[in-house]
């Protein structure tokens, strides 16, 4: 099945001998199809796409020296 390390996507054609095998190993892997997979992709880019800078302004303090 070409598996070779963890964490890695393995793209295959849907055939009875590959259902067996995933059968087999169903505890150890995940299988989704490309739709899931690119929905998948997306999300985790919008998670990593740069943030706006936080803007933080403050007031000076007032002259007349109260406090509120």
């Amino acid at each position: 099945m070409r598996l070779r390390r963890c964490h890695r996507t393995v793209a295959h054609r849907n055939t009875p001998s590959l259902l067996g095998m995933l059968n087999q190993v169903k505890r150890l892997v995940v299988v989704e199809t490309e739709a899931m997979y690119d929905a998948r992709k997306q999300k985790g880019e919008e998670n990593r796409a740069p943030r706006p800078p936080l803007v933080v302004s403050h007031s000076p303090p007032p002259a007349n020296g109260s406090t509120q």
